[in-house]
């Protein structure tokens, strides 16, 4: 199967919005994952059947995304994912968001590992990569690290206790969550500003 002719109908909501009309940081990450999740549900290589049959699960390691314009509420949203290579056992994955006349919305890439969830370690076992063993395609987005480089100084907001509510089924924190953490530590002319966001 020809991972790039599978598109996605992204429902955008009012939930996904600040009181500004303006995207919040984890409205991004539930987009993009939530796409991800059902692409690889498709391909039999999603999360539930991975650790079923497998004993592995997906875990993220970064995130980035270029806006090319801000997202209109309730605008029908077409967005397509694919496997862009990587250095097992990281896996690039990348993915394009288009309104309904075909302009791009935002490109974006993900890098994944895989983990075994009885041992709780990185895995690499030869048989178990074998089984996520995908076409590659080309790469939307340029200069996409693979860990955060932070070049301005930066300070404590807050020191955060994780609640049980924010854990998942691999027992971590789950991604979609640290975008609240940035979202409440940004100052209010910071949310004011989440409109002219470029690149996260």
């Amino acid at each position: 199967m020809n991972e790039l002719n599978l598109k996605h109908s992204i429902n955008v909501d009012i939930s996904m919005y600040n009181s500004n009309g303006h995207f919040t940081i984890s409205a991004y990450q539930r987009m993009i994952m939530g796409m991800i999740e059902e692409h690889l549900d498709e391909l039999q290589l999603g999360e539930k059947y991975l650790m079923e049959n497998h004993g592995i699960s997906w875990v993220l390691l970064s995130t980035s995304i270029e806006l090319s314009r801000r997202i209109k509420p309730t605008e029908k949203i077409i967005g397509t994912t694919w496997h862009a290579g990587g250095r097992v056992p990281s896996f690039r994955r990348d993915f394009d968001f288009k309104d309904e006349n075909g302009d791009v919305v935002a490109v974006g890439a993900t890098v994944s590992t895989l983990f075994e969830t009885e041992a709780r370690k990185i895995c690499l076992n030869k048989d178990k990569l074998a089984v996520v063993d995908l076409e590659s395609h080309n790469p939307v987005l340029e200069g996409l690290e693979r860990r955060l480089k932070i070049n301005s100084p930066s300070a404590v907001v807050e020191t955060r206790r994780v609640r049980p509510s924010m854990t998942d089924g691999v027992g971590h924190v789950n991604n979609t969550r640290y975008g609240d953490f940035v979202y409440d530590a940004m100052t209010d002319s910071e949310r004011d500003r989440l409109g002219d966001l470029k690149r996260i």
